[in-house]
């Protein structure tokens, strides 16, 4: 898209469609997308591209049916798609080119096929596909039967190109209204789907002004809730107004594991209170302030638990003019919800399953409300725009693995290959903390002292997230891909 002189948003809209068909197993058509936008001397725009609840789902109806909290999989999690009017309004804004030009290599894989790479070889082989065309046999009949797969075998997707075809010569607008919408949501409501056509009509994406701070004199912007972007931004901010000191382990020069899993258990408990949907919390101004962040504990209980998800795509962008986009769409889990609309393409994703079947004012279940998301594009700018475009998956781990990644960047001075390259540990709930077997081996050590619980996972683990990351400075343009999701830097 970029040679033939599209801009940045172009590249990233047409990349965002053709992953949706090369990966679908961890986003689609069916799924949600959150990104961020800017160009010279602007100012960065989050784009929410995430689905609210059905009006029609309350903790009372779910319960009538049995229910005590949110089940993972099946029609209760689903929640209304946003990427493909995220695709749409985000170009009608900063693209430059129309959507059927943009949507015509995804049309063009899924009609041909996508040759199946290790990592998809390895999931469609896996026990976890096993297990879910097990659940949901639909899905098998879409993408094939568990096992047998073969590197370079090509999975085709007629019904989703065809889908496709329809947004190209109609307008996204028709996924939420319209012929194509009636038809594919009649599929899923056959299903015990609770969107109704009204939910599909009143989505619109938001834009909004990013939600940023300071620090190393640099401003670090992030989507604002209900992404869990403050997430990063809180573990940032604690770790320059709250500095550790050197740690004695010489064998890693800028990160004490204690000291990080104490301040990340803070950042995340400000996350745990204030990212949902805007119209249920009020964050305070000062939240990131330095002098709020110096006083506070670092000695605060554990977050909230939550399972699941980290099935997800991400890219970056930076083009000629300096524009940049990070983007990062999501199914949440492996094929979302198994919730399958066959004759399009689709699979739902499952993202309200984070929801409480209680009151609870920041997480409780509500109708009509978009739920707390784990999607967290990133963007750092300084005086001459964008400095580092960056984004992960890795649901809970996505905030980690961008901290770990800038500091080894910004602080330690790793170029930005290394940083990604370098190992990383996360802790999702509880005392238990993962790391990965090329963290130094002093650590189990120091952590199994202050009381955490050490799980030594593979020295490239997926868990670790899969960072994708454009630098960009003195005119210059640096490309960062993580070997532990395949991931990919292009040069134009």
């Amino acid at each position: 898209m970029l040679r033939n002189g599209g801009n940045a948003m172009d590249a990233a809209i047409s990349a965002a469609a053709t992953l949706a068909i090369a990966i679908p197993f961890m986003n689609g058509l069916g799924g949600d997308a959150i990104g961020l936008y800017t160009m010279p001397g602007g100012d960065v725009t989050a784009i929410n591209g995430s689905g609210a609840t059905p009006r029609a789902m309350s903790v009372a109806s779910l319960r009538s049916h049995g229910l005590t909290a949110m089940p993972q999989r099946g029609p209760f999690p689903v929640t209304v798609p946003g990427a493909v009017a995220a695709w749409g309004e985000a170009l009608n804004r900063f693209g430059s080119r129309p959507l059927a030009e943009i949507l015509e290599p995804a049309i063009a894989l899924a009609e041909q096929g996508v040759a199946l790479d290790v990592s998809a070889v390895e999931f469609f082989n896996g026990a976890e596909y096993a297990a879910l065309v097990s659940e949901f046999p639909a899905l098998a009949a879409k993408f094939g039967p568990a096992g047998g797969r073969q590197i370079g075998e090509r999975l085709k997707q007629p019904s989703a190109a065809e889908t496709m075809r329809v947004l190209a010569t109609q307008g996204w607008r028709s996924f939420y209204s319209g012929d194509l919408a009636r038809q594919w949501l009649a599929e899923a409501r056959a299903q015990s789907v609770l969107i109704d056509s009204e939910d599909l009509a009143a989505h619109a994406t938001l834009f909004q002004r990013a939600l940023s701070t300071w620090w190393r004199g640099l401003q670090v912007h992030v989507a604002p809730p209900n992404s869990q972007g403050l997430a990063l931004l809180a573990m940032l901010g604690l770790a320059e107004a709250q500095p550790a000191p050197p740690p004695s382990d010489r064998s890693d020069p800028l990160i004490d594991p204690v000291a990080y899993l104490r301040r990340k258990t803070v950042a995340f408990a400000m996350r745990d209170a204030y990212c949902a949907d805007p119209r249920r919390i009020r964050m305070p101004p000062d939240l990131l302030s330095p002098d709020r962040l110096r006083t506070l504990s670092l000695d605060a209980g554990p977050a909230m638990s939550f399972a699941g998800g980290g099935d997800t795509s991400t890219l970056v962008v930076v083009d000629a003019a300096g524009r940049a986009v990070s983007w990062v769409q999501s199914l949440f889990e492996a094929f979302g919800s198994g919730v399958v609309c066959p004759n399009h393409g689709l699979v739902l994703h499952n993202r309200a399953m984070l929801e409480r079947l209680d009151d609870d004012p920041v997480r409780g279940l509500r109708g009509g409300f978009r739920p707390f998301h784990t999607l967290c594009p990133a963007l750092v700018t300084g005086t001459g725009g964008v400095e580092l475009a960056i984004a992960t998956p890795g649901d809970h781990g996505q905030p980690q693995s961008l901290f770990q990644v800038m500091r080894r960047h910004f602080e330690q001075g790793l170029d930005i290959q290394s940083a990604i390259e370098w190992p990383r540990l996360r802790h999702d709930a509880g005392r238990d903390v993962m790391l990965e077997r090329r963290c130094p081996s002093s650590w189990d050590s120091t952590l199994s002292k202050a009381g955490w619980a050490v799980k030594r996972v593979d020295s490239w683990s997926r868990v670790m997230g899969g960072v994708n990351a454009i630098r960009r400075t003195e005119g210059q343009l640096f490309g960062g891909a993580d070997p532990r999701r395949s991931s990919y830097a292009i040069a134009e």
